[in-house]
């Protein structure tokens, strides 16, 4: 098995200057003639316990125990193998690797990808040019600066224009030694035609670079401006063909500027679009990537698993967004990765929301992402007529096979909850039927359970039983509650009862109304789920706000959905409540978590 020479890692260690490495990832401040301390990127922390000796070429926080040399730094903060490392800190420091135990064709075929990085980085630096400098690529700097990318961000990443002759890149690269007519084409730069001759692939388009971990040019996306003729006959994107060094299944776009960002946050954005990708690190969110002009795959969360902990999905909210999520469950299920789905409103990219909202309403809706299992069981039950029989039958059988599909046995249990209440039915008959599912046995509608409680109405029973029996709770809650918190004309009614008779229900229970008074009758002497505190009632009192907020929520983005944000002038005014109220939501779940 191939390995790098010994003596070569000692070069890449003696060459790196650590302090250099550390310091892109944190600030560093002299604290002794060999030490210098920062806050540990490994951990959160608010004193700084993260020390480097430069001289020793070491690092250690006294915090987490976390220590080592450059090449551990970076293992540990970007997720790389050993080699990766030691091959990011040589390209750095200017050492060339040698390996042991290669075969002549194995040498030769180092030397031919390293042909091929070369071959994209110069057409890189030469689209660039012309993207900056050429007259022809006016229409293409016009484009993208009405796309907000202006030439800050074309420098970062490397954008640049193919123009349009079928030549440019074989007469600027093809003479040289290094970069022969063959390499361009083996580096997907250039076709062959069917009668032999060759031009280059990209023409008249503006030019992505896709780079691997060790920042590495291996291939690009290359979109046709909008005011081309051929815009409405030619893709929109057209990307690199399958290359010795670029696969696209197994390549995400800005991974190599996201990484750091991604392993601090322990979270990743993927969206679809190079541009989103721009706009979003621009706009100061930088643990962002896309796919390749392919759909999401177990290549691509594999990778993304080295990173991350969390997945966050930018969606379409059309059906072809729903299609990709029910993909990606079908892939996350096999890696150690959590996925959240952001749904966009409709018509509006990830880019165009920032453009339009700004950074903070995109990060709102970010953080109010859904798990994706949560997002696919609402949008298959959701879709059927619940309050008919057969509707209802429906559901349950669609989120039952759902359900089955997941491994964690906490989290069946935990889904299968959320389909009881969200469907009315019998729990001990929806835990059989997952289980009839799991073993391959086929799940009926006529096996659905009769309507019971929901989970919100439950909620509301048990706050309606809290005023009902404790005149301190009656009086702490009731300014907080209102009519719009009960769904059922029988709980509303209640509810308005018990507000008017301010805590003392004696007057209710003795009544004329006979119904109304058996119903606080029963309420009071009825069995709590918990116990009769005012902090049992704020826990309950919070969750019944949850179930507002997210009713909330979903009516506005129903609305949203329905609306053209171009042209409705409404449209603004209830996305800027969704973001209030989304906030609200994150914010009670947050300090829900803090009292429990």
């Amino acid at each position: 098995m191939a390995r790098i020479r010994r003596e070569d890692i000692e070069a890449v260690k003696e060459r790196t200057n650590l302090v250099e490495v550390v310091s892109e990832f944190l600030t560093l401040k002299r604290s002794g003639a060999d030490s210098m301390t920062g806050l540990c990127p490994f951990h959160e922390e608010r004193t700084p316990s993260f020390s480097v000796s430069p001289s020793k070429g070491v690092f250690y926080c006294f915090g987490c125990g976390k220590g080592g040399d450059a090449i551990t730094f970076l293992r540990e903060l970007e997720g790389l193998t050993y080699v990766e490392a030691v091959e990011r800190l040589a390209q750095r420091t200017g050492v060339v690797l040698r390996w042991e135990g290669d075969s002549e064709a194995e040498r030769a075929g180092a030397r031919r990808r390293q042909a091929l990085h070369r071959a994209n980085e110069e057409a890189a630096a030469l689209y660039r040019q012309i993207l900056l400098e050429a007259a022809e690529g006016e229409p293409a700097r016009a484009y993208l600066e009405q796309r907000g990318i202006d030439r800050a961000a074309v420098e970062r990443f490397a954008i640049g224009y193919a123009p349009g002759p079928p030549d440019f890149l074989l007469r600027r690269l093809a003479g040289r030694r290094d970069l022969s007519s063959e390499v361009l084409l083996d580096a997907g730069l250039v076709t062959r035609g069917r009668d032999g001759s060759l031009r280059d692939r990209f023409r008249a388009r503006i030019t992505f670079p896709i780079h691997d971990l060790q920042g590495r040019a291996i291939g690009f996306g290359a979109r046709i401006l909008p005011s081309d003729p051929r815009a409405h006959e030619q893709a929109k994107y057209l990307n690199t063909a399958e290359t010795a060094i670029y696969r696209k299944h197994e390549v995400l776009y800005n991974l190599h500027r996201a990484r750091a960002a991604i392993a601090r946050t322990g979270e990743a954005i993927v969206v679809e679009g190079y541009t989103d990708v721009i706009a979003m690190d621009r706009a100061g969110i930088e643990n962002v990537v896309a796919t390749c002009g392919t759909a999401l795959g177990d290549k691509h969360l594999e990778l993304l698993s080295r990173f991350a902990a969390r997945a966050v999905l930018a969606f379409d909210s059309d059906e072809a967004g729903a299609r990709a999520a029910e993909r990606a469950f079908d892939l996350l299920e096999r890696f150690p990765i959590q996925a959240f789905v952001m749904i966009m409103p409709d018509g509006l990219d990830p880019a165009d929301a920032v453009r339009r909202q700004g950074a903070d309403a995109v990060r709102e809706l970010v953080r109010g992402s859904r798990p994706l299992i949560d997002f696919m069981l609402r949008r298959m039950v959701l879709r059927h007529p619940i309050a008919s029989p057969e509707g209802r039958s429906a559901a349950i059988r669609d989120g039952v096979d759902l359900i089955a599909r997941i491994r964690s046995p906490e989290k069946r249990a935990e889904y299968a909850g959320q389909l009881v209440g969200m469907t009315n039915a019998e729990p001990t008959q929806v835990f059989t039927l997952i289980e009839r599912a799991r073993r391959g046995r086929p799940v009926e509608p006529a096996q659905a359970a009769p309507p019971r409680r929901s989970a919100r109405e439950r909620v509301e029973r048990e706050m309606l039983k809290l005023l009902a029996r404790d005149a301190d709770i009656s009086r702490g809650f009731m300014g907080r509650l209102g009519e719009e918190h009960f769904t059922t004309a029988a709980h509303r009614r209640a509810f308005e009862a018990l507000r008017e008779a301010q805590g003392d229900i004696s007057s209710l229970v003795a009544g004329a109304d006979e119904r109304l008074a058996a119903t606080i009758a029963q309420l009071a002497v009825e069995p709590l789920e918990g116990e009769p505190t005012m902090e049992y009632a704020e826990r309950v009192w919070a969750r019944l706000q949850e179930f507002l907020l997210k009713s909330r929520s979903e009516a506005l983005r129903l609305r949203l959905q329905k609306l053209n944000p171009t042209t409705d002038p409404n449209y603004e005014e209830l996305f800027r409540e969704l973001v209030a109220v989304d906030g609200d939501l994150r914010r009670l779940r947050e300090g829900v978590r803090d009292v429990v």
